[in-house]
């Protein structure tokens, strides 16, 4: 099993877009074969943060995922044209766990 935390910054400007855009990437990928979980999460701290997290069968169905249509045109929209400054560099950090049970 794989697990993914992505961390994605947002500014005042494309925090609605964002997170909209994070919302249908979510519902797509529910369907993705090999998909235990995906979901969005605001941050309740921080109003410039919102992390998807994923959770895959194996490497095979990320794969697989990271090819789909849906992932191709939705994940560039939610990564800004200009970056911002801040605490993350770039503006989407991934942190990626395999777990074997």
């Amino acid at each position: 099993m794989i697990r993914l935390n992505v961390f994605i910054q947002v500014n005042e400007s494309n925090r609605n877009a964002v997170l909209e855009t994070a919302k249908e990437l979510v519902a797509q990928s529910l369907n993705d074969k090999g998909c235990i979980a995906y979901d969005i999460f605001e941050s309740a701290t921080r109003k410039d943060v919102l992390m998807i997290c994923e959770t895959w069968k194996d490497a095979e169905s990320l794969d697989a995922h990271e090819k789909a249509a849906h992932f191709i045109t939705l994940v560039p929209k939610l990564q800004p044209k200009q970056p911002l400054f801040h605490c993350f560099h770039p503006p989407m950090h991934m942190q990626y766990y395999s777990v074997k049970l």
